[in-house]
């Protein structure tokens, strides 16, 4: 397929342009949801977009109901705080606070709220959670419908003074590529005005036989890529989760784009995991975004 026809195919599926009218941010207070809430500040100013801002009580059977009480009355307290910081700000922002399991609360609320977008810390609170990727956020990664911008323990805030730079949003993609993988990439680089870095990553050591075959076929790519609209450009690297986290910070990529299959397993503990050791490793926030 030539680089045209497919850029017309591409076109041609890109359709509706991605648009952020209401964000979800969940706000445990930990630093990682801290940068979650910076970034989502600014774009809310960007985009006058909406924050809900979302806290999650787990329920204990032991604890008396007078305490549950006062420990829901303090959190509902210290959430209505943050929000009114940004409504001072001049932002729209609300609070919400129930009471149930972390991922089925989000679940629930980003469905609910229509959300365009759900950010967040990917490391919990619980000293199992800090080993892996989280389970909060693995549920999440395959479940929520919409894209999902999550904070490692090593990425920092300020997503929008980033992108101001000239390196493109770096997009992680296998051979052969499902062209459909490749829409919801071209309109979110279209939201941030920015290019795109296609990463194909070659098995070790060293680059794969097929790599002539590789390196046309992710030049064929970015070639279609820019006749939708978005300039986008091809590299090849060896070791997965290595090789996209030194490439990021090689080019100073503002950000990460992740698509995944909601029937992939993400568990940090499974050793071909890449997007859970990327977003362990990486020092931006990573989107992922559901195929299916």
């Amino acid at each position: 397929m030539t680089p045209q026809v497919l850029g017309n195919e591409i076109s041609a599926m890109t359709g509706r342009e991605y648009q952020v009218h209401r964000m979800v941010v969940a706000h445990d207070g930990s630093s990682a949801a801290e940068h979650a809430l910076e970034d989502a500040a600014a774009l809310a100013s960007r985009f006058a977009a909406e924050i809900v801002l979302v806290r999650v009580e787990l329920p204990d059977q032991d604890m008396p109901g007078a305490e549950i009480e006062r420990e829901f009355t303090q959190d509902h307290a210290d959430l209505k705080i943050v929000s009114d910081r940004l409504i001072n700000r001049g932002l729209k922002s609300r609070a919400v606070l129930r009471t149930g399991l972390v991922g089925d609360v989000l679940f629930r609320v980003v469905n609910d709220e229509n959300a365009d977008v759900l950010l967040l810390g990917a490391y919990g609170q619980g000293t199992k959670d800090r080993a892996t990727l989280g389970s909060t956020a693995e549920f999440l990664l395959r479940a929520i419908p919409c894209p999902v911008l999550t904070y490692g323990p090593n990425a920092a805030s300020g997503l929008l003074e980033h992108m101001k730079g000239p390196s493109g949003i770096l997009l992680p993609i296998n051979l052969p590529c499902d062209q459909h993988s490749l829409v919801p990439a071209i309109a979110i680089a279209k939201v941030f005005g920015k290019s795109l870095d296609l990463l194909h990553v070659c098995p070790a050591p060293g680059l794969a036989d097929d790599e002539p075959w590789a390196k046309n076929t992710c030049d064929e790519l970015a070639s279609g890529i820019t006749r939708a609209g978005v300039t986008a450009s091809a590299l090849l690297m060896g070791t997965p989760e290595t090789s996209i986290c030194s490439c990021a910070v090689a080019r100073n990529s503002p950000l990460i784009l992740f698509p995944l299959k909601s029937r992939n397993r993400l568990s940090s503990i499974t050793s071909d995991n890449v997007a859970a050791k990327v977003i362990r490793e990486a020092r931006v926030p990573v989107m992922s975004y559901r195929l299916d």
